[in-house]
């Protein structure tokens, strides 16, 4: 028996015993798993929270890199504090013909990009990393080959949607940009292990993987690999390095064309739409009760808690950052802001518990589904309920759509308790960002 076995049941007895929310039951629970020892690729793998956090911190320890205060692999929260921590990305989109509205929102350094995120990261361990990119299928699979042969794990960037243990809709294809290590290939049953947050590693079918890999038109077939590593950098310098590029993207952010949608001024504006205001975007004239609302409330409770955040929005992780920095680093002023960061993480959490209040049980019916959702995809092989959840999820937003299960008294209501929260929010990340300054001066 190995130390990723029982995951979910740990999970869940921890759920049980702190009233946690699963994101941040699970996050505690796999901090203590750590690698098996073994000859095979898949030795290597971790569950994880975030993917490309995860990814690379796989090809780290498979590379030898370790970290200087614990001389073991980094943890996922280090090493996401290292590589820059926290983000922020708030978009809505209204498509008036249609009349379809739709939300997002990331709390990721650099979420858009995980080819910089990941460069970016490499380049304070001074590694080239090896990229490797084309446009047709036989080239990509002689390419992972080749590079699986060569380095071993590799992370490739494939369609979220086109992973069958997944079991998203159709309708996704296209849109899921994601990242996943990729540990060998088995030619005898076609297959090839992969990592992707999951428990255990997953085995995919060669052409489902091929599938994956050639959606994305931007980032098709495209590898990372590690060559050999040299000396790990001073942990005072890779934890002030990671600090200084986390406040810097939220005050000048790098996202092409939409800057504004990734500082944190795009929560007072999300704040402000949210309840009051008389702008086309405000969310009483976008996301009307109806499909819409639906669609809208739910994206708010997932992107915060399940989407690849870890729950919180990134924040308890970025938090668990700095308390081992501090304790690695004897250094109060990092202790302190992790603690302003663990508290904008209750908080964030509890925005997106709000926004599915569990006295309507319809919208109480959808977050426990996505609870489950995530659940299963964590714990892989289970692609069927997955769909029947998925499933499930699009009956409610239809059923939903008249009469919607509130007035729209109680709507108003609703906007003005998640406006009050988004504000205090963004004032709580405001005051955070100059924390992190004050840190790093």
């Amino acid at each position: 028996m190995t130390a990723r076995k029982h995951l979910k049941q740990r999970i869940r007895a921890r759920m049980a015993k702190t009233g946690e929310a699963y994101a941040a039951a699970r996050r505690q629970i796999i901090r203590g798993v750590e690698q098996e020892q073994g000859a095979s690729a898949t030795s290597w793998h971790l569950p994880g929270n975030i993917p490309a956090t995860t990814a690379l911190r796989t090809l780290f320890a498979h590379a030898g890199i370790r970290a200087p205060h614990t001389h073991e692999p980094f943890s996922e929260a280090m090493l996401f504090g290292i590589a820059g921590g926290i983000g922020m990305g708030v978009f809505s989109f209204y498509y008036q013909k249609e009349d379809i509205a739709t939300f997002f929102l990331a709390g990721r350094h650099k979420w858009h990009d995980d080819a910089a995120y990941l460069r970016d990261t490499l380049s304070l361990f001074g590694i080239q990393p090896v990229v490797q990119e084309t446009a047709g299928a036989k080239a990509g699979e002689q390419q992972l080959r080749d590079t699986l042969d060569r380095y071993g794990p590799c992370i490739a960037w494939v369609d979220l949607a086109e992973l069958p243990h997944r079991a998203m809709p159709d309708a996704w294809s296209g849109s899921g940009y994601h990242v996943i290590t990729i540990y060998g290939v088995d030619d005898l049953d076609g297959t090839a292990d992969i990592g992707d947050l999951t428990d255990e590693p997953i085995s995919i079918s060669l052409s489902d993987l091929a599938r994956a890999r050639a959606r994305i038109k931007k980032q098709r077939h495209r590898l990372l690999a590690l060559p050999q590593a040299g000396d790990v950098p001073d942990l005072a310098m890779l934890v002030r390095s990671g600090l200084q590029r986390c406040h810097q993207e939220l005050l000048n952010p790098s996202l092409p064309g939409a800057r504004n949608n990734a500082r944190l001024d795009a929560l007072r504006i999300w704040a402000e739409r949210m309840h009051g205001g008389k702008e086309q975007e405000r969310w009483e004239h976008v996301f009307r009760p109806g499909p819409n609302l639906w669609r809208g409330l739910c994206a708010i409770y997932d992107f915060i808690e399940h989407y690849g955040s870890g729950g919180g929005l990134c924040r308890p992780l970025f938090a668990d950052f700095l308390a081992e920095a501090a304790a690695a680093l004897e250094n109060p002023v990092l202790a302190a802001l992790g603690e302003r960061y663990a508290k904008l993480g209750r908080e964030w959490s509890a925005l997106a518990d709000a926004a599915l209040p569990g006295e309507v049980s319809t919208l109480r019916e959808a977050k426990e589904l996505h609870i489950r959702k995530a659940e299963l995809a964590h714990a892989g092989g289970a692609a069927e309920e997955i769909r029947t959840i998925w499933g499930r999820l699009q009956e409610l937003e239809q059923q939903n759509r008249k009469p919607f299960p509130l007035s729209e008294a109680d709507y108003a209501a609703l906007r003005v308790r998640l406006g009050d929260r988004i504000m205090a929010l963004y004032e709580g990340e405001v005051m955070a960002q100059a924390a992190i300054l004050d840190a790093i001066s």
